[in-house]
């Protein structure tokens, strides 16, 4: 018995793999390329396209998959400069994960959904788990289908489907370009020595976790008791006090002296994450299966700075 992790290449996919291979359980990673340095951690790759039917179908069946943690995804800027390959891959990979969960008896299915389901017109910048999605941008759009779709699943096929909406989730590596995707770069180009300038205001806040914290959200919500899930999908927390752009940059510069941080705000940039909230709020995990962040911005460029083996 196996479980599939979607986006297995991926920053969250590849740590939540190898962190769940360490606790002793067959995981296989699908992904349309394998990860990067090849590094597994004692998960299994498995070449695949989540928007091909019978490759997904293979997958499943051939591993004997009883849990899937479904995270592939094309992101938010990747999304509008091709709005037809995003439905092809987080709408149609959504329902492909989906149907072939009912046809061979998968007992769980981990959605990552995303703050960027709600919008514009957020009453004071407050998501809340209950807040009515709005999304502006196709990504958003396709997300939002996949949280109802995965419900439908639950009501009519008895599937235990559950869901994380994230924040902007920093960590090592990543490749995929999304419009908030400038806060985990500003370290990267750091550490490197590289000049990176910012394309958004200094004061420009956006939800962030860690990708160790991501992981351990996905895992404590897959393995919290049935009778505990009440919201089904969640909103995924966030570092408090959320830092601003330019609390990162001071953060950098004090831990990496030297880093060439400059701010040169782009319209194009300033629109892409316009809609996305400014507080996720994270209640309905924090009550009803305790859910609580380790990393703060301190120890997150910390041990970001770590695990890129500077």
């Amino acid at each position: 018995m196996a479980v599939l992790i979607t986006g297995g290449s991926g920053l969250v996919g590849l740590e939540l793999g190898r962190t769940m291979a360490r606790k002793g359980r067959k995981v296989i990673l699908f992904d349309v390329v394998p990860p990067e340095k090849g590094d597994t951690g004692g998960a299994t790759f498995v070449k695949g396209n989540i928007a091909d039917w019978p490759e997904v179908l293979n997958a499943v069946r051939d591993g004997k998959v009883t849990r899937i943690f479904h995270l592939a995804a094309m992101l938010s800027a990747q999304c509008e400069a091709n709005p037809w390959a995003a439905m092809q891959v987080n709408a149609s990979g959504m329902y492909n994960i989906l149907e072939a969960s009912r046809l061979f008896g998968v007992k769980q299915v981990v959605f990552a959904s995303s703050q960027g389901i709600f919008g514009a017109g957020i009453p004071d910048g407050v998501a809340y788990d209950d807040t009515p999605p709005k999304p502006r941008i196709i990504y958003g759009v396709t997300k939002i289908f996949g949280e109802h779709l995965g419900r439908y699943y639950q009501n009519k096929f008895g599937l235990d489907f559950r869901g994380v909406r994230y924040a902007q989730v920093m960590g090592v590596g990543i490749k995929s370009q999304g419009y908030s995707q400038f806060y985990p770069r500003m370290i990267e180009s750091a550490i490197k020595g590289i000049h990176f300038e910012v394309q958004v205001p200094e004061d420009t806040s956006v939800p962030l976790i860690y990708v160790k914290d991501a992981v351990r959200f996905l895992i404590e919500l897959s393995e919290a008791n049935e009778d505990r899930i009440k919201t089904r999908v969640y909103n995924g927390g966030q570092i408090l006090p959320a830092p601003s752009a330019g609390d990162l940059a001071k953060e950098v510069k004090r831990q990496i002296p030297g880093a060439q941080i400059t701010f040169k705000p782009d319209q194009a940039a300033i629109n892409g994450i316009a809609g996305l909230p400014r507080l996720l709020d994270d209640a309905g995990a924090r009550t009803e299966w305790n859910w609580s962040f380790r990393y703060g911005l301190k120890e997150m460029v910390e041990d970001f700075i770590k695990e890129s083996g500077s």
